[in-house]
């Protein structure tokens, strides 16, 4: 345990009280297994389904997520109640994510493409590849960056100037994953339009490889030279995730791979200040949404499976199940992204989402 405590000093790990003290560790140890995680989740879940008629895409889109680690986890051994436990799960999930199709017949906008095609498990299964980690040199380039942190207060006022700046916008954002998940040369029925076989296969949908057509606009939004902030951040790791998870014939895979790496490496600076602050609750919706993403890209650093800072989401989920963004509270009012008076949508299906990865993780290493 000891040790333990000395690694978590040394990551620079903010030491919460009544989270991380060295007393109660072994109590978090237990709140963070694959059992206990997976037990949040079914909470969260059971909201969803209780809420069914009212549920957002952006919590449907976590729910989805979530799904696709739970039927990677059933490919596993796993005792029987575990195992019935997860398919019980699994199916409040089915049942949670098929309300998209209620929502719109087929859309037409960019946020009704993004939502329509992106909230469907199928598409968030992990790949069976072996995902890279972060460099020697890498690594200790963050570390001389950490030491060069100074004037926190400085850092946070220039944080809080800079994060309304830059982009892509939410709006840029969906245009440009609709121009990845609908190619230009096609239409929503025809999937043979822009097409490039595999070396020695025929033509089949099933074998093929789509070439990338993507926009100016597109382009200059999520260059890797164009420097981005908070929630304009993640949208652009976002797009690289889908970017990757397409296969795109004419789109470098490492280059995507570098570009998520390099993207991760700027929001670690962001959640490391973030963390460094005690999680304001301002930030918290932002710092869910940092963590899960770097965690789940092709490229994951190991800093955003830091068990402090899981410990410190998993505190954020309320009595209800649910995660509350700070902007929803309120006696008794709904505020703008809520659901219920305790459950925020963004929020919450951020949390479904990394509780659903991080149960992944635990049982189904390297994947």
């Amino acid at each position: 345990m000891l040790v333990l405590w000395l690694v978590l000093l040394a990551l620079g790990c903010p030491v919460r009280a009544g989270i991380v003290e060295e007393s109660s560790w072994r109590t978090v140890e237990r709140e963070l297994t694959p059992d206990a995680l997976l037990v949040r989740l079914d909470r969260l879940v059971n909201v969803c389904v209780a809420n069914y008629e009212d549920l957002t895409t952006d919590l449907l889109l976590g729910i989805a997520i979530a799904n696709a680690q739970l039927r990677t986890i059933l490919k596993q051994p796993l005792h029987e109640p575990q195992r019935q436990f997860v398919e019980s799960l699994a199916k409040k999930c089915d049942f949670v994510e098929s309300r998209i199709e209620s929502i719109f017949n087929f859309p037409s906008g960019a946020n009704a493409v993004v939502s329509k095609l992106l909230i469907d498990s199928e598409f968030w299964r992990p790949k069976d590849e072996t995902r890279t980690g972060a460099s020697k040199g890498q690594r200790q380039r963050r570390k001389r960056r950490q030491l060069a942190l100074e004037d926190p207060q400085t850092l946070m006022e220039g944080y809080l100037q800079a994060i309304e700046t830059g982009g892509p916008s939410e709006l840029q954002s969906d245009e440009c994953l609709s121009e990845l998940l609908v190619n230009e040369s096609e239409n929503e029925f025809n999937t043979t339009g822009s097409i490039v076989p595999d070396a020695g296969s025929s033509l089949s949908v099933n074998t093929v490889k789509k070439r990338l057509i993507l926009s100016r606009e597109c382009s200059a939004a999520m260059s890797l030279r164009r420097r981005s902030y908070g929630y304009h951040l993640t949208h652009k790791l976002l797009f690289y995730i889908v970017l990757q998870r397409q296969g795109f014939a004419n789109v470098d895979r490492n280059f995507v791979a570098d570009g998520q790496r390099t993207l991760c490496g700027q929001i670690l600076r962001e959640a490391d200040l973030i963390a460094g602050f005690d999680f304001p609750d301002l930030f918290r919706d932002l710092f869910m949404e940092q963590v899960f993403l770097c965690a789940f890209s092709d490229a994951p650093l190991p800093e955003f499976t830091n068990p402090a800072w899981l410990a410190a989401i998993a505190s954020w989920q309320n009595g209800e199940g649910c995660f509350k963004y700070y902007a929803d509270e309120g006696d008794g009012v709904l505020g703008p992204n809520a659901l219920t008076t305790h459950c925020s949508t963004h929020m919450t299906g951020v949390g479904a989402a990394l509780f659903g990865l991080f149960a992944r993780l635990q049982l189904v290493p390297g994947v």
